[in-house]
């Protein structure tokens, strides 16, 4: 590593994690967590029916907000909660809500649960869900072709507290380009296809299940191109933090792909308190797995949720009331 290297990762690291930028920051504002609508806390001794069950989801056009609406409906027709989701700006924010008990129920990727500002003290694990895909997308007219192509140009990382600024900022960090080189942004799922479709960014990172809604629209009103994330890359990551796989985005995803395009991906995980009594942990997984086929129709990416993977490549302790109920089923946990 040539001299210089490993401060400038470092100061970008902490920059991330401290939430400032070298660029001027576009970035959505969430919802304050004091306005969420509270109920009293579920705990041990207490019947999930009639009690307030909140959601912590994403962005009203990604999967973990379809997922999450879905969720909802299914534990109040179910289990008799009365149950909301919360939109939020994903991974980060949710993983705050829950350990603050601002939230019953909260998707996130695995790759934030091991942010040394996680309070994965107060987490647990429900379940694993499907993977994320990265997918750096730009239009065909800005003939970007590589990571290298993205010097001077105005490309959009996701916004602050959200998985998809996490990888977009790691994959940046492993990759040539230099902070002078990059004119950040920090856009939502849609506000970014927006900006691709008006011409106002030039590329813009998504992390999401696939297809992701907002590409998808997108890809029918423009031609696009899905740029691939280098293996050396990818491998680097993985090393480094143990939680990222090498995946393809396959052919048919979105209009105009004429071939699968390499990148990385993360996965996804539901999580909740560690104070949820065990009895309401095991009662919510079970609802998830006996209804799952509801639980699919709702988006493709949730076809990849399976009872026999629920249990693995968890960085974190996963809930006792939940994995009472895999071990009934036959599920260690790896």
């Amino acid at each position: 590593m040539k001299n210089g290297t490993l401060f400038l990762k470092s100061t970008l690291l902490f920059c991330f994690i401290t939430g400032c930028s070298f660029m001027n920051e576009q970035q959505e504002i969430s919802k304050p967590a004091s306005s969420l609508i509270q109920g009293q806390p579920i705990g041990a001794g207490q019947d999930l029916t009639n009690r307030m069950l909140i959601i912590a989801t994403g962005d009203m056009s990604g999967v973990y907000f379809s997922l999450g609406q879905k969720l909802s409906a299914m534990y109040e027709k179910y289990n008799g909660a009365v149950s909301g989701t919360q939109v939020t700006q994903a991974s980060i924010e949710n993983t705050e809500l829950v350990s603050q008990r601002r939230a019953e129920i909260g998707f996130t990727t695995v790759d934030v649960l091991e942010l040394p500002y996680t309070n994965d003290s107060r987490l647990r694990v429900l379940t694993t869900l499907y993977s994320n895909y990265v997918q750096l997308v730009t239009t065909k007219q800005h003939d970007i072709d590589s990571l290298d192509d993205l010097a001077g140009k105005r490309v959009s990382v996701g916004t602050s507290g959200s998985g998809t600024r996490l990888i977009a900022e790691r994959i940046l960090l492993e990759s040539h380009l230099q902070p002078e080189q990059l004119n950040l942004s920090y856009l939502s799922f849609s506000q970014a296809a927006e900006a691709l479709q008006n011409g106002s960014i030039d590329a813009a990172f998504f992390s999401s299940g696939i297809p992701n809604n907002e590409i998808a629209y997108t890809s029918e009103q423009k031609e696009l191109s899905i740029i691939p994330i280098p293996k050396e890359i990818i491998d680097r990551l993985q090393k480094q933090y143990g939680v990222y796989t090498q995946n393809e985005i396959p052919i048919d995803t979105y209009k105009g792909m004429n071939k699968g395009v390499q990148t990385i991906s993360i996965k996804n995980v539901l999580i909740t308190y560690d104070e949820m009594s065990d009895k309401h942990a095991y009662n919510l997984v079970k609802t998830l797995y006996e209804h799952l086929p509801e639980l699919q129709a709702t988006h493709p990416a949730a076809s990849d949720i399976s009872m026999s993977v629920a249990a693995e490549q968890v960085p974190l302790d996963i809930h006792s009331g939940a994995m009472k109920y895999f071990t009934e089923h036959g599920l260690k946990k790896k």
